[in-house]
């Protein structure tokens, strides 16, 4: 299919999934009162939409956009884009990214890191009982924290780690990133860097290399007594397989920040468990403002074909 000639206007489809779309939307509203926004297609096509600022996409809307150009997700991630099975090939897809992200997500491992390692639980329940009993402080020195993805964000968390005097370790899926820690890469890499990993961080995209990348047989190579952090998407850890190895005593716990359904339903096995502690996918969020200056940015660029922000390849689905 021949990807439509841009135009001077544009027309936006915002599809309000949910709080985290529509405050965007309302922002974009205030930023570009000029813009055409609409959120639901009201016949079987729309001929003049050509942007399309959402987290997810459907299967069936894109082939009723038959001039859409541009599908910018609204979060830093683009999986909820790249997974409608009919998106034209032209359309480009960006994602939105800002310079907090990466401190953000730092703030989140550290916390969930820190917690266990120091053991903070132990203390809140003598703090509930009323007892005076002191703990013994592990060296950070002899812990290695492994982070799988050192994209823009996981280099930011490498760096937070290292800082607070933990060895620090890093896995890529396809390429070695420029990183100050030592980084392992591919299969071969993973078989080599999950037996050293006292913590392990997941922050890698979800893509179809990654879905379920996680799995028994990977967990399983990790020392017994590591503590998983997972604040990527949901999808990539195996979630009963992590389960069933923190019953079996291999693994210590765990800190989920995602889940391949999400939000988390209650009766899931993941809710009062008493060594998994559960956040509703907060660990980073883009800004909105930010978030909307660059749609806008992308929306000029791409009427002048000039270079979009932030756009995904969409082979790798990042």
């Amino acid at each position: 299919m021949t990807a439509p000639t841009p135009t001077g206007r544009s027309k936006v489809l915002m599809l309000l999934t949910s709080d985290f779309v529509t405050a965007r939307y309302d922002a974009l509203r205030a930023r570009a009162p000029e813009l055409e926004i609409v959120t639901e297609l009201g016949s079987d096509t729309d001929p003049d939409v050509t942007a399309l600022f959402a987290f997810k996409l459907p299967a069936g809307v894109a082939p009723r956009l038959p001039r859409l150009q541009l599908a910018a997700s609204v979060g830093a991630g683009a999986d909820g884009i790249l997974s409608a099975p009919d998106l034209p090939a032209h359309v480009k897809v960006t994602r939105a990214i800002e310079p907090g992200l990466g401190l953000s997500m730092a703030q989140y491992v550290v916390l969930q890191l820190l917690r266990q390692f120091r053991g903070l639980p132990a203390m809140e329940a003598q703090h509930a009982a009323g007892e005076w009993k002191r703990l013994a402080v592990p060296d950070a020195r002899e812990v290695t924290v492994g982070i799988m993805g050192l994209g823009a964000i996981g280099a930011v968390v490498a760096d937070a780690v290292c800082a607070l005097g933990f060895k620090v370790i890093g896995w890529t899926r396809s390429e070695s990133r420029a990183a100050r820690v030592p980084v392992f890469v591919g299969e071969a890499g993973m078989e080599a860097f999950l037996p050293q990993c006292d913590y392990l961080v997941c922050l890698l995209p979800i893509t179809a290399q990654t879905v379920g990348l996680l799995n028994r047989a990977h967990l399983s190579k990790l020392p017994k007594g590591c503590f998983v952090i997972n604040a990527s998407r949901g999808g990539i850890v195996v979630e009963q397989d992590l389960l069933a190895l923190v019953a079996e005593g291999h693994l210590s716990g765990g800190a989920f920040d995602v889940f391949a359904n999400e939000p988390l339903p209650p009766t899931s096995a993941f809710w009062r468990h008493d060594k998994v502690l559960v956040t509703p996918h907060i660990a980073a969020q883009p800004s909105v403002a930010p978030v909307v200056d660059q749609f806008l940015d992308n929306l000029r660029r791409l009427k002048h074909g000039e270079p979009l922000i932030n756009e995904v390849d969409r082979n790798l689905g990042y």
